[in-house]
């Protein structure tokens, strides 16, 4: 069904669905940047102590160091599950308002607008709430948290040498870029793969409506099977080519941590053997850089849920949009 309010895009429609929590979303994005502070940790650590340690000896500031280290690493878990705590109640808070706005807005739709149109299966498009509920932690910890390290670990590096920045910069400016390119195609495929999914749903739903009409006949049981076949296949394409978006996606994110890897071997190398880096801060700017590289691979992995998010918000229009009796308040309205 088309939406009732085409001027709204799906980045627009997401926003609004999480606008009201957004106090709550904060929180969690700031326990995704004091996380990513405190994992810092480990590679500054890691450069003290093997500093300490090419003098062949262990001392006190080593011990402190390491425990700094562990207590870091420790702090870090325990905001994580605060975070945790925050994502479980914003996925609740989502299914209980989209629930009691669906149980609000349903027998109050204007007649006019249910021409032509089958209710019962555009309430199907409920089940998205479940599919935004899930997404919800992915985009606020791992896609988050990956953005938080990519940023934190570039701004790190330069302080290991002034050529790293201008490296940082490059990946930030790919990613970006790349970003950019494929955005608006993985949405708009996204969104035909789901109309073809629920096209499948309402025709399995009106053979289940009519089911002793096909029973004991071939013919008809055989057409259930073709035009099945026929709507899938529509279906199958439309992932195909959503897939395709995907794959580049991926490929991106093989080619910018090969780059990235290379880099930082060869220059971090160079810069040792040159007395322009300790063997300390090598270790640790590679320590950076997995982490760097492993940020950049779950965010471009992960960006399949950012796109059944957005396709998510658009299908729940499909009922949300239509326009309620004159005499019915707006929902949320007293």
């Amino acid at each position: 069904m088309a939406s009732k309010h085409g001027s709204l895009t799906p980045m627009q429609r997401l926003i609004r669905l999480l606008h009201p929590d957004r106090k709550t979303i904060n929180y969690i994005f700031l326990y995704a940047i004091v996380i990513g502070i405190f994992s810092l940790s480990i590679p500054l650590g890691i450069t003290a102590v093997f500093n300490f340690l090419m003098n062949g000896a262990m001392y006190s500031s080593t011990y402190i160091l390491i425990a700094f280290v562990l207590t870091g690493v420790v702090v870090a878990g325990i905001l994580l599950i605060g975070q945790l705590s925050l994502v479980e109640y914003l996925e609740q808070k989502l299914f209980l308002k989209s629930a009691l706005e669906f149980a609000y807005r349903l027998p109050r739709i204007k007649s006019k607008e249910l021409e032509g149109e089958n209710l019962v299966e555009l309430v199907n498009r409920f089940f998205d709430v479940v599919i935004i509920q899930k997404g919800v932690i992915k985009l606020l910890m791992d896609l988050a948290a990956a953005v938080v390290t990519i940023i934190s670990s570039v701004f790190l590096l330069a302080f290991y040498h002034p050529v790293f920045i201008i490296i940082g910069v490059v990946v930030v400016a790919m990613i970006a870029i790349i970003l950019a390119v494929y955005y608006r195609g993985g949405v708009n495929t996204s969104i035909q793969e789901s109309e073809h999914k629920y096209e499948t749903v309402a025709y399995l739903e009106s053979v289940a409506e009519k089911i002793e009409e096909y029973r004991g006949d071939d013919v008809k049981m055989q057409e259930i099977i073709e035009d099945t076949d026929l709507i899938t296949g529509k279906y199958l394409k439309a992932r195909n080519s959503h897939f395709r978006i995907l794959k580049s996606f991926f490929a991106a994110s093989v080619f910018i941590r090969t780059m990235l890897f290379g880099a930082m071997l060869l220059l971090g190398s160079f810069f040792v053997v040159e007395r322009q880096m300790t063997f300390g801060q090598f270790v640790a700017a590679e320590v950076l850089i997995v982490q760097v590289g492993y940020a950049i691979e779950k965010l471009f992995t992960n960006i399949n849920t950012v796109f059944d998010m957005l396709t998510g918000s658009v299908k729940l229009g499909a009922v949300t949009d239509l326009a309620l009796e004159e005499d019915a308040m707006p929902y949320g309205h007293s």
